[in-house]
């Protein structure tokens, strides 16, 4: 740095002429290719981007705004692919050399086209010379070093790879590719240097480093004038195939990628409504054909990379279901892109265009659609906000819209409609587990601030209820001013609108909006989180505008106000907390949980973790409306979980959610009796000295 500097002070500023030993035919032949590279690349890309077209956009688009912050958080600075060791490096390293070369190149482009149309002689650059000249030298020879090193860590993972991540002959060409490219770059400069003369050439320090090598080894000026034309079009033409080839490989994902999060909401648990006037309109009901998908689900399939990172980490896959959200990602891809060209040159020739084959059955077994959990692992573990959920939901409808389904989930269906619950209970007997305990409706009390929602599981499940009366001491306790609806609630409609029933979830929450709306409720706190990601993102979609949290929120922020008091004992002495998925990774909710569990277990015990927590947690396998499925308890989806919560040591197993509750509780039964699973609601009035009332009812539970 110092030589560099005296340099810049006393010797001629440094520079380089653009294009320098290259003849002017060859010039024209590069610029000739070069165009016809670019036409490649730009008919690639709008054959991709006529597919997209086909569809409008489903869901609303975020702001511009928002999403270039995206772009730069998750493409420029890899957020979104930190935490994986190797894979992050190596592609941290391709990735930013890729870019960094690419950059540099264009740079490059523009200097030798303003010399060109400023008719200045190559011994006069317009920017490429002094400091900006030295950096620029420095910046590429860097990152051209991290290119390579990160095309060598992908050819060793190419051979060591997981059984998750895909592979093509085409991705060992397009590596193999790139490293010849980085490669050869090195040797182009350090020839240009040798045929130069350059009298300053330190501030390309790998490019001096491997011509001291070419020197060593016996070539000279004059040898380096012919090698340096050979080599640099030896470096030029694998760069303008790659160019061409560009949209028509996996690297295509960099650009529909890119186009994904500057569009993509990126809401986890969300789902878009259908109206009857849509289905009138289009005929439709979900994803039946592949062309069905909306623009934004056609725009996934060009992202997906075959990564593999949704299929670690899918609780039905780990569990040996027929589901993996990779393969559903690239099958479907593979089918659109015999559908969609094909339709494509029957509308480009004004016919009506016939799809072959059928995407359900011959593409997607109604068995892998069932299987998922709709847990939003896969969605928010990828690094392109690809959403194989979406996909699977777009095609549960049409399923449910053909009456597809059958047994026990299409049951709790049926009943949802006509009993307002799945399971299929009378309405009246919603408010009885709150027998003998007073507590308050909006008919007793119109002047509440918080309304609980019960849900049905509490309202039905004699095990549940137990959290449910558990609350209402701890509210009690707290003098917090609340009501229940009682035998006017009904169900969210969550698990029928996840399963694909759209109108039964529609009529379900029409009915409680409208209820929701005469007491002008504001306020909602629930301890299902499924009910919560309902109330907090479906009904809003209907009009119905609600503040809601989660019991463990409120039950926090009252400990924190000193509204509840200190614990007088201990309520259990080992715990092990089990985030369950719609809270922890949809909700953002992980803190609150464990902040009561510590309390309720003192300073004494501290709150045992499972390997996979937080927003990273595992699924129990109730979600999606797998609760319904008649599955053996060996057979369901969230075994692994139970041996991850028994392998803690753990006496007593603590979940904020009826589901988990439910999950566990039948798991852990099968596999160690002697322990407990416990809503945290249970365990901290049980630290505040709540006793539960045993009665004839309350001493039963669902088996």
């Amino acid at each position: 740095m110092i030589r560099l500097a005296t340099l810049l002070a006393t010797g001629p500023e440094p520079t380089r002429e653009i294009l320098g030993n290259i003849p002017p035919l060859a010039r024209w032949i590069f610029a000739a290719l070069g165009a016809a590279a670019i036409v490649c690349f730009c008919w690639g890309v709008w054959r991709r981007v006529r597919i997209w077209r086909l569809r409008p956009w489903k869901e609303e688009r975020l702001s511009w705004r928002a999403g270039s912050g995206r772009l730069v958080r998750e493409i420029f600075l890899q957020h979104r692919l930190r935490g994986r060791g190797l894979a992050s490096t190596a592609h941290l390293l391709l990735f930013s050399g890729f870019v960094v070369l690419l950059i540099g190149t264009i740079l490059i482009a523009i200097e030798h086209l303003l010399a060109d149309l400023l008719g200045r002689p190559p011994a006069y650059p317009v920017f490429h010379y002094g400091l900006y000249y030295i950096l620029y030298e420095l910046v590429l020879d860097t990152f051209g070093l991290a290119l390579i090193i990160g095309c060598c860590i992908f050819l060793w993972r190419r051979f060591h790879r997981p059984a998750s991540l895909d592979h093509k002959p085409a991705d060992l060409v397009i590596l193999l590719c790139l490293l010849f490219l980085g490669v050869t770059g090195y040797v182009v400069e350090g020839l240009r240097i040798l045929q130069a003369e350059t009298p300053q050439p330190e501030c390309s320090f790998v490019g001096l480093a491997v011509a001291r090598t070419l020197e060593a080894v016996g070539i000279h000026h004059v040898q380096a004038i012919t090698l340096h034309r050979w080599s640099w079009w030896l470096h030029a033409l694998p760069a303008l195939a790659l160019v061409a080839a560009f949209p028509y490989t996996r690297l295509m994902h960099a650009v529909a990628g890119s186009v994904n999060l500057l569009t993509e909401p990126g809401t986890l648990g969300r789902m878009e409504p259908i109206s009857i006037e849509e289905v009138e309109e289009t005929g439709l009901v979900g994803v039946g054909q592949v062309v069905d998908f909306s623009r934004e689900r056609l725009l996934h399939f060009d992202a997906c990379v075959a990564c593999g990172r949704c299929e670690e980490v899918c609780p039905a896959y780990e569990a040996g279901k027929p589901l993996s959200p990779k393969a559903v990602v690239q099958d479907i891809r593979r089918h659109l892109e015999v559908q969609g060209f094909d339709l494509l040159a029957h509308l480009a020739r004004g016919e009506d265009g016939e799809l072959k084959g059928e995407l359900h059955g011959d593409v997607i077994s109604a068995e892998t659609l069932w299987s998922c959990t709709t847990c939003s692992a896969c969605v928010e573990v990828c690094p392109l906000r690809v959403n194989p959920l979406g996909m699977i939901t777009d095609m549960r409808r049409h399923l449910i819209g053909e009456g597809a389904l059958r047994g026990t989930p299409a049951g709790a269906l049926q009943k949802s409609q006509r009993s307002g619950n799945p399971w299929g209970l009378p309405q009246q007997d919603r408010f009885a587990w709150a027998a003998g305990l007073e507590v308050p409706t909006p008919e007793s009390a119109p002047d509440f601030e918080y309304l609980y929602w019960v849900g049905c599981a509490a309202s039905y499940d004699r095990r549940v209820q137990r959290v449910a009366r558990s609350l209402i001491w701890l509210l009690k306790k707290a003098q917090v001013s609340f009501a229940v609806l009682g035998p006017e609630e009904r169900c969210t409609g969550e698990s029928a609108r996840r399963m694909g029933d759209e109108f039964v979830f529609q009529e379900l929450a029409g009915k409680n909006i409208e209820t929701l709306s005469r007491y002008r409720v504001r306020k909602i706190v629930t301890h299902c989180p499924h009910c919560l990601n309902s109330l907090q993102q479906d009904y809003p979609q209907f009009g119905g505008q609600y503040e809601v949290v989660h019991h463990t929120q409120l039950l926090a922020q009252l400990t924190a106000a000193g509204q509840l008091p200190a614990p007088t004992g201990d309520a259990a002495a080992q715990v092990t907390y089990h985030d369950p998925c719609y809270l922890a990774r949809v909700g953002g909710v992980t803190e609150p949980p464990r902040q009561l569990v510590q309390i309720a277990l003192g300073t004494e015990n501290d709150l045992l973790e499972m390997p996979r927590s937080g927003k990273q947690t595992a699924c129990c396998g109730a979600g999606g409306g797998r609760m319904w499925f008649d599955d053996p308890v060996e057979e369901r989806v969230g075994r692994s979980r139970v041996d991850e919560a028994l392998a803690t040591g753990a006496e007593t197993v603590a979940v904020s959610c009826p589901f988990c509750l439910i999950m566990l509780r039948d798991g852990v039964a099968d596999k160690a009796p002697e322990k407990e699973v416990r809503d945290v609601a249970e365990i901290l009035a049980t630290a505040l000295g709540y006793q539960e009332r045993r009665t004839k009812e309350s001493s039963k539970e669902n088996g």
